[in-house]
């Protein structure tokens, strides 16, 4: 039996929220417009995004969800996730990362056992979307807004008011939970072990030929098996899956080098050049020469009005 722990390691998130003393980081992610707003990954802190502009689908673990601005979605330690364009709409948000050693005492006590602990075994049964529609979510926004806030202002005594403010929102979500329900079943864990798995494999080798037999092998599935239940986790065919991650990768490439687009469409795993172009056409709506002569375009506006602002032109 293949060990899967060597390949959900490839989707963890390579970064440091905050800082031993102060766990927690704010990003702001602005006009989005990409299929793929948000890539796939996980990460051991716990995270609410607040979306300000647009809307969202958001895929966390098994769950999909529109996520609508004003809106925001928790996800819990571990759980993988990403997030899609839809029509082609511009996308903003604030995710709040936030480590859960902030709220842990000293030693250990009821909060931690009770609410903490739970919440990050995936015991309990946290609210995800949170849309505002009833007081207490909107009382929850509120404060999430409040945490962006006062991180991107630091007014005195910020990192107190953080975790105040954190405290209340897990308090909100347990008074709130349906205590009724069970515990998910453990088959529900393995699928989504089983997706970090095969995405990981993706991400490591979307440069090279990757067909549905080793894609279905990494997870001990049948090709057909593995067809149905990758498209029941993400949305999407591992075909549609892969060319997207890929035309992702070409965007990088054709943002930071001038190599030509023949060779980029080999790196990132497109062995014809007209296939390479219609797929990508067909996720960002323009040819990769079109996608390249846009950014220089921005890139220059951008430069002219710098040097205007500084006086030089």
């Amino acid at each position: 039996m293949q060990s899967f722990e060597p390949l959900r390691e490839r989707l963890r998130e390579d970064r440091i929220h905050g800082s031993l003393m102060y766990p927690v980081s704010i990003y702001e992610m602005g006009n989005l417009h990409d299929d793929i707003i948000l890539e796939c990954h996980w990460h051991e802190e716990p995270e609410f995004i607040i979306v300000t502009e647009g809307k969202a689908l958001f895929q966390v673990g098994a769950v999909s969800c529109v996520v609508n601005a004003g809106e925001a979605i928790f996800v819990n330690s571990g759980e993988i996730h990403t997030a899609y364009q839809i029509d082609d709409s511009v996308c903003s948000f604030a995710a709040i990362v936030f480590g859960m050693s902030l709220l842990d005492s000293s030693s250990y006590d009821t909060i931690q056992a009770s609410y903490l602990d739970p919440l990050l075994s995936r015991d309990t049964h946290a609210l995800l979307h949170i849309d505002g529609a009833a007081h207490w979510q909107q009382d929850m926004l509120r404060l999430l807004q409040q945490i962006v806030h006062v991180n991107l202002n630091r007014p005195v005594a910020y990192e107190l008011t953080t975790k105040a403010y954190l405290c209340l929102i897990i308090s909100m979500m347990y008074e709130h939970m349906d205590h009724q329900r069970e515990p998910a079943p453990a088959i529900a864990y393995d699928r989504i072990e089983r997706l970090k798995t095969v995405l990981g494999h993706i991400h490591e080798h979307y440069g090279q030929p990757l067909r549905l037999r080793e894609l279905s092998e990494q997870v001990n599935m049948s090709e057909g098996h593995f067809c149905r239940f990758f498209k029941s986790m993400t949305q999407k065919s591992p075909i549609d899956y892969i060319n997207r991650y890929r035309t992702q990768q070409a965007c990088r490439l054709l943002k930071s080098s001038d190599r030509k687009i023949v060779d980029i469409s080999l790196e990132v795993g497109f062995d014809s050049l007209s296939y390479f172009i219609s797929v990508f056409k067909q996720h960002h709506g323009c040819t990769p020469s079109q996608y390249r002569k846009e950014l220089h375009r921005l890139y220059a506006g951008r430069t002219t009005e710098l040097m205007v602002d500084a006086g030089l032109k």
